[in-house]
């Protein structure tokens, strides 16, 4: 008896393991993508896509912290200031597009998601990355196009998986530019022209 329920509880976990994961590329492309939290509520383990954009949103919906095989979160055009730190256990989280909101500070929490490959936070109020954010070791794009971003932390200089930074729209003199080149030198960086600011 004793040995028959130690199977079940292990094909239990093995069957919760198998279902969490990192969805490939082609598979995260092909997966549908919820756009209703109450059609994702239905089936949560199931959601590894969820489109949240132009809800109007000033917190995230802690219904999100269902979904904990989500691979992909798009945010963008609502009225967010800040991520609540549950964030922190969307563990397969990929990408997150948080663009054209109202944030003022880049989410702590996030550096917590170790499987990010593209963060989009362009169109926000976001004055400085935190140093967490070099232990992103597999991020591949960062989109902080029009922020207050005047420099990159030194721990940047750890993302050696980054391809594509998007700085245009953030007055920087040459000086504050060829910093953030030195800093990535492989990935491919966009700025608007220098300013003369600062001097």
């Amino acid at each position: 008896m004793i040995t028959r329920a130690i199977l079940f509880v292990a094909l239990a976990l093995s069957c919760a393991a198998a279902q969490a994961q990192i969805l490939a590329p082609h598979a995260l492309d092909s997966v549908r993508t919820y756009t209703s939290l109450e059609k994702a509520l239905k089936d949560p383990m199931n959601v590894y896509r969820l489109d949240l954009s132009g809800e109007r949103l000033k917190v995230l919906p802690e219904d999100v912290r269902m979904f904990k095989n989500l691979n992909s979160l798009e945010l963008r055009n609502n009225k967010l200031k800040d991520l609540p730190e549950w964030i922190g256990e969307l563990e397969f989280l990929q990408e997150i597009d948080l663009g054209h909101n109202k944030l003022e500070v880049f989410p702590l929490a996030m550096c917590k998601l170790k499987h990010l490959k593209k963060i989009v936070a362009s169109q926000n109020e976001i004055p400085s990355l935190p140093g967490c954010i070099g232990g992103l070791e597999k991020l591949v794009v960062l989109d902080l196009w029009s922020n207050d971003i005047g420099a990159l932390p030194p721990e940047a200089a750890d993302l050696k998986a980054l391809r594509f930074l998007d700085l245009r729209v953030i007055q920087m003199n040459e000086e504050e530019q060829a910093a953030i080149r030195e800093l990535v030198p492989w990935a491919t960086m966009y700025f608007s022209n220098p300013c003369n600011c600062g001097f």
